[in-house]
């Protein structure tokens, strides 16, 4: 069985989604996603009315703010199940968007359909990444605008919390996940099938230049995500308070584990990141 056919299945699977639930939508987040969207909103440009993609949108927790938003929104995802729980999702927030199953490695639209993609933390589980990013650019409309968030292999958290717990692991025993370094960036492959990419945020800037994209804005997400890993709530909040405050006081991306960039449909631009 290929990895990535292996990876498909487990992401197709009800089980990670709502380990994603568990790790990154409890109401400690709330503050800064509420924050980061309504960043990615203005950033973009969009207003009311405005017809939105969001490619891999799983639950649509995501999604929904953008509803809220009075955006058009489009849900794309390829897994049954990650759909079935987002109309449910949707459902009990009152909230309407159209949900549609696809592949984002080949997307179930006609070329330039939409003014705006979203794409949040999930280019990081998908091998074939490159095709991944064509076809978000493809259905985008000239002058349209992509948003794309994913974790950085340049952080201080990759640098030297995650050499750290490997350490400990190595230490105590305990098995560690293969890690490969790419032009892509650092890929771990967990036993199940699920990757999971810390990008190398250079390499990315410099694909979407080759499709045509012009990078206009590069904010922080995330300064690091080590609640999913410490065991006490104490340390839980101090993290969930120091992200919130980097990213309102907008802290250097470059040092962030969260990386939000937004890329411009412009042929021939040069780079020119705000």
């Amino acid at each position: 069985m290929s990895k990535t056919f292996k990876s498909k299945v487990f992401l197709a699977n009800q089980e990670i989604h709502e380990e994603w639930e568990r790790y990154y939508l409890n109401p400690r987040l709330e503050s800064f996603y509420e924050g980061a969207f309504a960043h990615i909103v203005a950033t973009i440009g969009a207003k009311k009315g405005d017809a939105i993609l969001d490619a891999g949108c799983g639950y649509c927790f995501h999604a929904a703010r953008f509803v809220r938003h009075g955006l058009e929104v489009t849900g794309v995802d390829f897994s049954p199940a990650a759909l079935s729980a987002a109309k449910a999702n949707l459902g009990k927030l009152g909230l309407s968007m159209k949900l549609q199953e696809g592949n984002l490695l080949a997307l179930p639209f006609e070329d330039e359909a939409f003014p705006f993609v979203s794409c949040w933390g999930v280019l990081m589980h998908i091998p074939e990444v490159e095709a991944a990013l064509g076809e978000l650019v493809r259905v985008l409309k000239p002058n349209g605008r992509i948003s794309i968030m994913e974790n950085s292999d340049n952080s201080l958290h990759v640098r030297f919390w995650e050499p750290l717990l490997i350490g400990i692991k190595k230490l105590t025993g305990r098995r560690t996940p293969r890690r490969d370094i790419r032009s892509q960036g650092l890929e771990e492959w967990r036993e199940e099938g699920l990757l999971i990419r810390k990008t190398n945020i250079d390499w990315l800037v410099s694909f979407m230049e080759g499709k045509g994209m012009r990078l206009v804005d590069h904010a922080t997400g995330q300064f690091s995500e080590i609640y999913t890993t410490v065991p006490s709530s104490l340390a839980k909040n101090v993290v969930y308070s120091f992200n919130n405050w980097w990213f309102k006081r907008r802290g250097s991306p470059r040092l962030a584990l969260g990386q939000i960039l937004v890329f411009e449909k412009n042929t021939g631009l040069g780079s020119s990141a705000v």
